[in-house]
């Protein structure tokens, strides 16, 4: 273990999210460091219950705009999409703060947190307390069915598919995940504006296209797809970054991870492309993220216009700033994963039009 007990980095997980998680992953770790998980989860659940009575009225009566989603696998470019869309006024996206802290974020909204700098675990960008964030973190600390508990258990990676999609949940698990997801949403609504578009960004997402229909009617996907060796290298280097920072467990062997993400983004992309064929033509769309980097204020007009969002004219001043702060980071070579990548990825590169080299 890296950090002390008290002192490593955790998620902010309540009695809720904890006791699922140990009860599915019962492994023995640091005694100390299991205390800290119980006292901090009675602190976040008691909150998490004031906010819940606070706020209960508000947000019972608040109506959601369809959101816009972002979707396709890790590692494929929807964080920069994500990043560049929330440049938009027309839109709000849940904040870093808010998912990291989902139990009491509403009773500390009027106070503006410390706007601290850091980079992620994967080094590959600098984000803020107010910076756009996955919702997925918010779902994994307030106890709903998460497939980022395999960031704490690396052998949930196994289960990986299963812990992603609410139609496979049991029923008490379904109804949780419904309700934390809405939750999730109408909080940041409520925060930012009704009058705003929800702009929410999880890879998990992907998995879960026919029940984010279903609950949020009239939502629009946007899809994002990337060189597959790149996606498959990145994603590599993301679970060994994630399991050095959050892990409680020993890493899965590494012939073995390299395996789950192989058979992931198969299963991924098979459930995406199937449940996007259901849509109307007008509420998806597929972005390639060499595409957006090479000309972002482009690819965002074409967007626009397919998805009727309404005049970019404004926000591409905007993206321009933003690239010119934040230039594309350098992508590692992918080159002694390519006969792999191509042998068991080899419907991507057709589908997405990537050259075999």
């Amino acid at each position: 273990m890296r950090s002390g007990a008290w002192s490593r980095p955790v998620f902010n997980l309540n009695l809720s999210a904890w006791r699922g998680i140990r009860e599915r992953h019962p492994q023995p770790i640091d005694l100390r460091l299991e205390m800290r998980f119980w006292l901090t989860g009675s602190v976040f659940s008691a909150l998490g219950r004031i906010q819940a009575r606070t706020y209960r009225h508000v947000l019972g009566e608040l109506d959601l705009r369809p959101p816009l989603f972002l979707v396709g696998h890790w590692r494929s470019g929807t964080t920069l999409l994500h990043e560049l869309l929330a440049l938009d006024e027309y839109f709000a996206a849940p904040s870093t703060y808010a998912c990291f802290n989902p139990h009491q974020f509403l009773l500390a909204h009027h106070r503006a947190p410390t706007a601290t700098r850091l980079a992620r675990p994967t080094g590959d960008m600098i984000v803020s307390s107010s910076s756009p964030q996955e919702e997925e973190f918010a779902l994994l600390c307030m106890g709903a069915t998460s497939p980022y508990e395999a960031f704490v258990f690396p052998s949930a990676l196994h289960q990986f598919d299963a812990l992603c999609d609410p139609d496979l949940f049991e029923h008490a698990q379904k109804l949780r995940w419904n309700d934390a997801m809405t939750w999730i949403l109408k909080a940041t609504a409520y925060v930012s504006g009704e009058d705003k578009r929800l702009l929410v960004k999880s890879p998990a997402n992907s998995f879960r296209i026919p029940r984010l229909s279903t609950l949020f009617p009239g939502a629009m996907f946007i899809r994002l797809v990337r060189e597959p060796c790149a996606v498959f290298v990145s994603t590599l280097r993301l679970w060994q970054s994630m399991w050095e920072r959050y892990a409680l467990a020993a890493p899965l062997v590494h012939e073995v991870l390299i395996e789950r993400i192989l058979e992931t983004r198969i299963a991924l992309e098979r459930r995406l492309q199937s449940a996007l064929r259901t849509l109307p033509a007008n509420r998806v769309a597929t972005v390639r993220y060499e595409d957006l980097v090479a000309d972002p204020c482009h690819t965002i007009e074409l967007l626009y216009e397919r998805l009727a969002l309404g005049d970019p004219s404004p926000l591409l001043p905007k993206v321009s700033a933003y690239m010119a702060r934040n230039p594309p980071s350098a992508t590692h070579s992918a080159e002694d994963w390519r006969r792999l990548v191509q042998a068991r990825w080899s419907e991507m590169f057709d589908e997405f039009g990537y050259a075999r080299s």
